[in-house]
C-alpha cells in the first residue's frame, strides 16, 4: 500500500480492508461468477448462490463505512463498476445531499437476461445504482436496458434519459469512455518504441502483421477468433507466407479451472493451425501468453496492418481505440466485433459477427487488400473522433452532467406552498391590474376519474371561474390535453380562453376554434395497431382518438398489469420513434399519448403571452406536460405544481383540493 501511495503522487489513497474469505465470496463469487457472466450474456456460466450475494452486500457496506469516516460536505463521489453497484444508495442514506456519480464499465444486459437474477437481488442492484445523481454507461443501448429494467423490476416511471425515485431525479446517459490519445501518439516517436518497431520489422521480414491482444476470458472470443483465422488460411491460400498473426493473451484468473481449460484449448488450437498450415520457413500464428510492456504494445499496434479485435461481448474495448491511436505508417485497418461497445463509435471499422468464421475470414482478406485511400479516409474519421473525445473529455462530460443534474435538483426540489406564500400571491394579485391565469384541467381543476368523460367541473368550481373571468383585467386560460368538444361542453358560457390537445387548438371568447398545427392524421395508421394490440392485452385499457393525438388509457386496468404494459408500450413506441422526430411519446397520469412533436403547452403559452400585457401571471398544473409550460414562462411567473413530485414550478400544492381553495380565495378577494 505504501508503494502504491508513493506512485499516486498528490492523490490520497484510502484502503478498504476485506478479508480473504469475504473477498473469495464477494469478488470471486458474486462479482465474477454472477454479475460478470450474466451481464456479458453467458447465462449458462452464471451461478446464483445466496451466500455470495450476502458477501457482496457486506463488502459494499464496508466501503460505505470507510467513506462515512472521511467524506466532507460538498465532496464529489464517483463510483466505478460492477463491484460497487450497491454503494451509491448506501452513501445516499448516510449523506442525503451528497454529489454521487456511478459508471458501469461492462455491458448492462437486456431485461430478458437481467430478470434471470433472483428478484430481491436485481431490485437491490437497481436501487443501489439509483442512489446516484448520474449513472453512466458506454452506449445508448446499455442505458436504455437499464431504464427498462428499472421500470419493469421496480415499477418506476422513466423517461428516455432519467428516472424519478422518492422525489429525486437520476440522469441515465451514455458516456463512451475514451483513451489518453495524446499519450499513444507521443509514444510512437519515443526511442523505446522506435527500437521495438525496428526489431519487429527484422522479424517480420516483409510479411504483413495481424495483431490482437486480450486478457484471458471467455467473453473475448479467443477460440472463435482462431477459428476465423483458420478459415481465412483455408479460403485465401494466396496469403500464405505473406502474413503473420500475433495473438497475445494476457494471463488472468489462472487458478480458476474454467480458465485453465480455456487456455489449454487455445494452445491446442494454435498448435493444430500451425501444424496444418505452417512449414520450416513460415509459422502463420505466433501465440504469446504474457503481459506486454507499454513500449512493446505500442510498437505492435503501429506495425500491424490489421487489428483483429473480436470479443463475443465487451462493454467498450479500449484496445480498439488504442490500436487506432497508434496508426501512422503503414495505415492499419481495424476489424471490430459488432458486440463491442466501441462499435457504436467506430462505424468506419470493418464490423463483424465474431461467431461467424466466414465473415471474420472475409474481413481479414478485405483489410489486407484495402486500397490506401480507403484506409486513410476511415482512419482519419475515427482518429479525429478519438482525439476530440478522449479520456479527459469523457471525465469532464460526466462531471458537467452531474453539475447540471444538481442544479436541476435544486430548481425542482419540492417547496410546499406555505401560508405566507399564499398571502403574497393574494397581495400580488390585488396590486396588479392585468392578470393572466394558465390552468390545467385534469388533476388540477378536477380530480381524475376512471372514465375521462365523467370528469366534469363541479358547480362551485364553475362559479369560481366565472367570478374570476368577470373581473376586469383578468384573462383565464384553460390549457389542457382534452379535446376541444369536451372543453366546449365543460365551459359553455364562461369568458375563457380554451386551449385543447396541448396547444393544437385555441379558442378565444366569442370566437371559433383555430388549429395551430398541421391536421394530417396519416401517422395514426402506423400507431393505432400498436395501441390496439396493447389494449387487447390489458383488460380495462382503452384508446382515445383525438384530432391530433392518440391516447392509451390504463387507469381502469389492474395496477400491476397496467404498469407493466405501459412500460412495454413506451419502450416499443420510443424505439419506433427514436430516429423519427415527427412524433412524440408523452407519459402522463395513467396514460401514454402519441402526438406530433413541435408544439406543447409551453409553445402555445409563449405565443399567447406575446400578444398580452400583464403584471400578474399564475400557472397551475399537475402533469409532465405542464413542465413544458413551467419551463416556458418568465422567471417572475408564479408556477404551482399539484402534488409532491419535484418540478420546475416554484412551489407545490399538496393536492387538487388546494387548487380549488386557492382559486376560491382569489375569486372572493375584494379588489
Amino acid at each position: 500500500m505504501a508503494k502504491l501511495q508513493e506512485q499516486s503522487g498528490p492523490i490520497r489513497l484510502v484502503p478498504v480492508q476485506i478479508n480473504a474469505d469475504l473477498d473469495r465470496r464477494y469478488y470471486g463469487g458474486f462479482c465474477n461468477d454472477t454479475i460478470w457472466p450474466l451481464f456479458h450474456y453467458f447465462s449458462s456460466l452464471t451461478n446464483f448462490v445466496e451466500d455470495t450475494f450476502e458477501a457482496y452486500h457486506q463488502a459494499n457496506r464496508q466501503f460505505a463505512q470507510r467513506l462515512e469516516s472521511i467524506l466532507e460536505p460538498d465532496d464529489w463521489i464517483w463510483i466505478h463498476d460492477y463491484q460497487l453497484m450497491l454503494l451509491p444508495d448506501m452513501i445516499r442514506t448516510l449523506f442525503p445531499d451528497a454529489n454521487i456519480g456511478f459508471f458501469l464499465h461492462i455491458p448492462f444486459p437486456s431485461f430478458e437476461l437481467f430478470r434471470l437474477m433472483p428478484r430481491p437481488w436485481r431490485q437491490s442492484l437497481l436501487r443501489g445504482m439509483l442512489g446516484s445523481d448520474v449513472i453512466g454507461f458506454h452506449t445508448f443501448d446499455y442505458a436504455q436496458y437499464f431504464l427498462r429494467a428499472v421500470s419493469r423490476s421496480l415499477g418506476v416511471e422513466t423517461t428516455p434519459t432519467s428516472t424519478l425515485v422518492e422525489g429525486r431525479i437520476t440522469r441515465v446517459e451514455p458516456f463512451p469512455l475514451g483513451i489518453d490519445y495524446r499519450r499513444f501518439q507521443d509514444a510512437l516517436h519515443s526511442p523505446s518504441v522506435m527500437a521495438e518497431r525496428e526489431n519487429l520489422q527484422k522479424i517480420l521480414g516483409g510479411k504483413k502483421l495481424i495483431f490482437s491482444v486480450d486478457r484471458l476470458d471467455y467473453t473475448k472470443g479467443l477460440l472463435e477468433r482462431l477459428l476465423g483465422f483458420e478459415y481465412f488460411l483455408e479460403a485465401y491460400p494466396e496469403w500464405h507466407q505473406k502474413i503473420v498473426f500475433n495473438m497475445v493473451v494476457i494471463p488472468s484468473r489462472e487458478i480458476v479451472a474454467r480458465y485453465q481449460d480455456m487456455k489449454k484449448e487455445i494452445e491446442a488450437t494454435v498448435g493444430r493451425i500451425n501444424g496444418k498450415f505452417g512449414s520450416l520457413v513460415w509459422r502463420p500464428l505466433v501465440y504469446e501468453y504474457r503481459s506486454l510492456a507499454f513500449a512493446e504494445m505500442v510498437a505492435l499496434y503501429a506495425a500491424s496492418e490489421v487489428g483483429l479485435i473480436t470479443p463475443i461481448r465487451d462493454g467498450m474495448n479500449l484496445v480498439a481505440k488504442e490500436y487506432l491511436a497508434c496508426q501512422g505508417y503503414p495505415l492499419g485497418v481495424l476489424i471490430l466485433s459488432e458486440m463491442a461497445g466501441a462499435s457504436a463509435e467506430l462505424s468506419e471499422a470493418i464490423l463483424v459477427n465474431p461467431t461467424d468464421k466466414k465473415e471474420v475470414a472475409a474481413a481479414i482478406a478485405k483489410a489486407l487488400s484495402m486500397p490506401e485511400e480507403e484506409r486513410k479516409t476511415a482512419l482519419m474519421h475515427m482518429q479525429n473522433r478519438l482525439k476530440r473525445y478522449d479520456v479527459y473529455s469523457w471525465a469532464q462530460d460526466f462531471f458537467e452532467t452531474m453539475k447540471q443534474v444538481r442544479r436541476e435538483y435544486r430548481i425542482r426540489r419540492v417547496r410546499l406552498l406555505s401560508e405566507p406564500v399564499k398571502n403574497e400571491i393574494v397581495n400580488q394579485y390585488m396590486r396588479a391590474s392585468r392578470r393572466i391565469f394558465f390552468l390545467d384541467y385534469d388533476g388540477t381543476l378536477v380530480p381524475f376519474s376512471r372514465q375521462p368523460e365523467t370528469a366534469l367541473p363541479a358547480r362551485p368550481l364553475l362559479d369560481q371561474l366565472n367570478r374570476l373571468a368577470a373581473i376586469a383585467g383578468n384573462i383565464l386560460v384553460i390549457i389542457s390535453g382534452r379535446r376541444k368538444e369536451f372543453l366546449d361542453r365543460c365551459f359553455p358560457k364562461i369568458n375563457l380562453v380554451l386551449v385543447a390537445e396541448h396547444g393544437a387548438f385555441i379558442r378565444w371568447p366569442g370566437s371559433e376554434w383555430v388549429s395551430e398545427v398541421d391536421t394530417d392524421p396519416a401517422w395514426k395508421q402506423s400507431v393505432m395497431p400498436i395501441l390496439q394490440r396493447y389494449t387487447d392485452r390489458c383488460n380495462g385499457a382503452f384508446i382515445e382518438d383525438k384530432v391530433q393525438s392518440l391516447v392509451w388509457h390504463y387507469r381502469n386496468a389492474e395496477s400491476e398489469v397496467g404498469q407493466l404494459r405501459s412500460q412495454e408500450l413506451k419502450d416499443e413506441l420510443r424505439e419506433l420513434f427514436s430516429r423519427d422526430s415527427i412524433l412524440q411519446v408523452i407519459a402522463g397520469e395513467k396514460i401514454i399519448e402519441v402526438k406530433k412533436s413541435g408544439y406543447n403547452k409551453g409553445t402555445v403559452a409563449t405565443k399567447l403571452l406575446a400578444s398580452m400585457e400583464y403584471e400578474f401571471l399564475l400557472a397551475i398544473g399537475d402533469d409532465t406536460t405542464d413542465e413544458d409550460l413551467f419551463h416556458a414562462l418568465p422567471p417572475k411567473a408564479l408556477t404551482l405544481k399539484v402534488g409532491t413530485s419535484p418540478s420546475l414550478a416554484r412551489f407545490n400544492l399538496m393536492n387538487q383540493q388546494e387548487v380549488v381553495l386557492l382559486l376560491e380565495r382569489l375569486a372572493t378577494t375584494e379588489k
